[in-house]
């Protein structure tokens, strides 16, 4: 997951209204909801079809095997990935706030305003322990990416005093291991996802302590200025 100081947009198209759903659609989203519920093993088509009120015949005209609907699972995942921000754009930050703060501070509510991303990251994290091609994707898609983007942006702030002298890029595996942890304990195996409230202040703890052991401001604490 991608998160910067101000919010992107995620990909895709808008959510449609209901009614407006085209049937593949519809398939899909309860695959979802009953591969986040129950698992992708123990979910059946039969079980989709009746999801959906249609019969197990409507689901193969869309998707030739419940593997292809996973497969799609994660095609549609795609749409959520976040586009970084450009190293030079999170660099420039008139409000003085850490790097650190502008990228864990905006999680809860970046992850809780989309409960479909939630669904698909827990689908991910059941399912690769299983299937080798989802580990490859997650791997591919999300741990390898943020590992480069985070590491080139904290070299850049540690060039720029923004951040004390340190190996960056394993700052970066620590960071985004935090990230990763957090939200596995919040929103996989917790049901945090409903109070925004509390998920920021539990947060706000931990961005002290990334603030405290490595901003560059005079008592390593609070705002880090670009002046």
């Amino acid at each position: 997951m991608r998160k910067e100081t101000q919010q992107p947009k995620p990909l895709g198209r808008p959510v449609a209204k209901a009614d407006d759903i085209p049937m593949k659609e519809k398939i899909l989203f309860a695959a979802i909801d009953l591969f986040s519920l129950n698992g992708y093993t123990k979910t059946s088509v039969r079980q989709i079809a009746r999801a959906v009120d249609v019969t197990e015949g409507a689901i193969y005209r869309h998707y030739a095997s419940k593997e292809e609907l996973l497969d799609a699972v994660f095609s549609y995942a795609r749409e959520f990935i976040f586009t970084p921000l450009p190293i030079e754009d999170q660099l420039e930050n008139p409000s003085g706030i850490s790097v650190f703060r502008g990228l864990l501070a905006p999680l809860p509510q970046l992850i809780t305003s989309m409960p479909v991303v939630i669904k698909i990251a827990r689908i991910m994290y059941h399912e690769m322990q299983s299937n080798e091609n989802i580990r490859l994707y997650y791997l591919q898609e999300f741990v390898q990416p943020a590992d480069v983007y985070i590491e080139q942006l904290f070299t850049s702030c540690i060039e720029k005093g923004l951040v004390i002298a340190c190996d960056a890029k394993s700052l970066a595996n620590v960071f985004n291991a935090f990230r990763s942890e957090w939200t596995f304990r919040h929103f996989i195996v917790g049901r945090d996802s409903e109070d925004v409230g509390k998920l920021e202040a539990e947060l706000e703890r931990h961005i002290l302590f990334f603030e405290q052991m490595f901003s560059t401001s005079p008592n390593r604490k609070g705002a880090v200025h670009t002046s």
